[in-house]
């Protein structure tokens, strides 16, 4: 049987598939014993020492060949289960977690408004190494990257919010960041005890100044933003707005640092050091390329699509050096593979998933076919323009709907709008960090990068606010991505080898993605009630039909886009695609619910929020009878004041109230109450 063309070109996906397997196993096994993928080598080991004795002959050989794959996919897919039960973060006892002053360097630091959050790599020689996450009440401003702190450890596991439908907190963290325990304490509990910058903390110090620098410009705020995001890897200042109308538009990828930018950055290093063909020094041009864009991800911090794309090139160029023909799509799962055996958990990272399978279907599929060509170069690099947008759109489209739940239909023409000016605005920006370094300015290239964001800003606007451009609150499950993948596998071999096989297999791969729909549509409830957990305040949701009703009774302000985005997930799974938001002076009668707040009715059960003071207005000689009593962070009462007063079965308290004696004294009291800190969010059940 003749061999796969396209698998004979990629021989490192023989061993990246079962790595990639490997890693999964541990994380949806969570088996951390190393005697199991070693047990898995030793025998993967005799087995290939079998085959090979057994393929002395030539007619062993020619019969025993094609089972020589076996023990080196095996080998490959305990290699990643060991590589993730390495990497994985350490697990400390609870004699490790309190009771003990820990020292660390603080090697990244965010500032809030009333609060700093850093990640510190912890220093004490009695734990492993490891990493945990610092929040303060209070900010610190002469605080930087590199201070050595102590503080009383009273370390827990990082948790996630525990809202339906949202990403998980816990798992994003130790993915990207290593960190598996944080610590909430006022910032006068931490104390600098010096200062030990290492090489990336300086980098870091480095980057924030010139932050300051641009920031200090005359560009316009938004500007400034891209500027940052763009040329030092820093988009935390992107606001989500804005996040959210260019990924309507399907240009989200030009506002973070990724591999199309960097792949610009490497085109213009290459050109200006073309003088160097001239003189014979063609491979001196590749190394100082290679120097450079090494250079430029160790300053932006090893951010990791910078990484995904640097690793790339380097195994792109390699056999440029070398004189040996480049293979795009094996050398992009070389870089994979390295990535993966340096930092496993990248395979869970959405950066990962959305460059790696976008690059590689672009070097699959995005082709000019012959019968599109033209003599005229624009028209050919219109044509591949457009052809590279609507593959990276198909591309993209599953995993776009699974973690963003949005779909864009347009992208392809804002992508052909806006990338043709992504080169000018890369050279302008490095320029401008030159001029301003330098303690200039130039009022020209001011307006050059304000025209090029006002641009593009105004296209991602004017395509979002087309009719039919996109969809919002798209729900698409981990089954069916998978099933989305299979089936353009599917159809995109029918299309190259026109058998009828594939045309059928991937009909009956559709007649399952509508199955599955269906079926999480048939148990997926119309009519309910939900208490959030958040941080800030205690939002409660009634759904009926696609209509949501939302009641913040801690009279806090709620943005109606901000809560969408926030609890975009909860609302595509159900559906819902109108929300009204109650406020203190409402009454509002629904089928199934009523709201009059303090009070709300929602499908017979009885609930009262207590802390804004207009609680107090229900009393009545007899206690009146209530389900749930929500405490909200403005209650500055006691938990036995209330079961005074009301009858109630149970207590709900906000998860702005995170270190209340309210929980304690209800375990004291026997009280049955529900924390939405700790247990996450509250469903109200008739």
């Amino acid at each position: 049987m003749a061999a796969n063309p396209t698998l004979a070109r990629i021989p490192a996906l023989r061993i990246l598939a079962p790595l990639a397997s490997g890693i999964a196993i541990h994380r949806l096994c969570g088996i951390d014993c190393t005697a199991v993928p070693l047990a898995i080598i030793i025998l993967s080991a005799i087995v290939y020492l079998l085959l090979s004795r057994l393929s002395r002959t030539p007619a062993g050989r020619l019969r025993w060949r094609p089972y020589f794959l076996a023990p080196l996919a095996l080998c490959a897919l305990s290699l990643g289960w060991l590589a993730a039960i390495l990497h994985y973060p350490a697990q400390l006892t609870d004699q490790q977690r309190g009771g003990r002053v820990l020292t660390g360097r603080v090697t990244k630091l965010k500032f809030t408004d009333f609060s700093m959050q850093m990640s510190v790599q912890v220093l004490d020689k009695e734990l492993p190494p490891c990493r945990v996450l610092l929040s303060t009440r209070g900010c610190d401003y002469t605080m930087r990257e590199g201070d050595i702190i102590s503080w009383q450890a009273q370390l827990g596991e990082v948790g996630h919010m525990g809202n339906p439908g949202e990403m998980d907190y816990a798992k994003h963290l130790i993915d990207n960041d290593g960190i598996r325990y944080q610590q909430h304490l006022p910032v006068g509990q931490i104390i600098r005890t010096g200062h030990s910058p290492t090489l990336m903390t300086r980098l870091a110090v480095l980057r924030h100044s010139i932050q300051r620098q641009i920031y200090a410009s005359r560009l316009r705020p938004g500007t400034q933003h891209f500027v940052v995001a763009l040329l030092l890897g820093d988009s935390g200042m992107i606001d989500k707005a804005t996040r959210q109308e260019f990924a309507a538009a399907g240009i989200a990828h030009v506002l973070a640092l990724s591999g199309m930018h960097v792949g610009v950055i490497t085109l213009m290093i290459w050109w200006l050091l073309f003088p160097l063909d001239y003189l014979g020094m063609k491979k001196l041009r590749l190394v100082i390329t290679l120097a450079a864009m090494s250079l430029f991800a160790l300053f932006t911090g090893f951010s990791p699509s910078v990484v995904r794309a640097t690793v790339m090139t380097g195994f792109v160029f390699a056999p440029l050096f070398f004189h040996r023909r480049s293979a795009s799509l094996n050398a992009l799962a070389m870089a994979a593979l390295m990535i993966l055996v340096l930092e496993p958990s990248a395979i869970f990272q959405v950066g990962f998933q959305l460059s790696f399978i976008t690059v590689g279907c672009l070097l699959l599929l995005a082709r000019v076919p012959d019968s599109l060509r033209s003599k005229h170069r624009a028209v050919n690099l219109l044509t591949s323009t457009a052809i590279a947008s609507l593959v990276a759109m198909l591309a993209t489209m599953a995993l776009s709907a699974h973690y963003f739940h949005t779909v864009s239909f347009l992208s392809v023409a804002s992508n052909l709008m806006v990338l043709p000016v992504m080169p000018a605005f890369m050279a302008l920006g490095a320029l401008f960090l030159l001029v301003t370094a330098a303690g200039m300015q130039w009022p020209l290239l001011d307006w050059a990068l304000d025209g090029i964001y006002n641009y593009t800003s105004w296209t991602a606007a004017a395509i979002t606010r087309l009719p039919l451009s996109h969809a919002s609150g798209v729900y698409v499950s981990t089954f069916g991505v998978v099933a989305y993948f299979v089936v353009m596998a599917l159809i995109v071999l029918w299309l190259r080898r026109r058998e009828h096989r594939y045309l059928i297999a991937a009909g009956a791969g559709i007649a399952v993605m509508l199955a599955h729909s269906l079926w999480l549509d048939a148990h997926t409830t119309r009519q309910g009630a939900i208490i959030f957990n958040s941080f800030s305040s205690t939002p409660i949701l009634y759904y009926h039909d696609g209509k949501g009703y939302v009641w913040v009774p801690d009279e806090e302000e709620t943005d109606s886009a901000a809560f969408a985005r926030y609890y975009a997930g909860f609302l595509a799974r159900h559906s819902i695609d109108q929300l009204h938001f109650v406020t203190s002076g409402d009454t509002l009668q629904l089928e199934g619910a009523m709201f009059m707040p303090p009070y709300a009715y929602l499908m017979g059960h009885r609930v009262m929020a207590v802390g804004s003071g207009k609680w107090k207005r229900m009393f009545h000689e007899s206690k009146l009878a209530l389900d749930d009593i929500i405490v909200t962070k403005r209650y500055h009462g006691t938990a036995a004041r209330l079961h005074e007063l009301f009858q109630f079965k149970r207590l709900i308290v906000s998860g702005a109230m995170q270190n209340s004696s309210i929980v304690n004294e209800c375990d004291t009291l026997g009280i049955p109450c529900h924390a939405l800190s700790s247990l996450g969010a509250a469903a109200v059940a008739p």
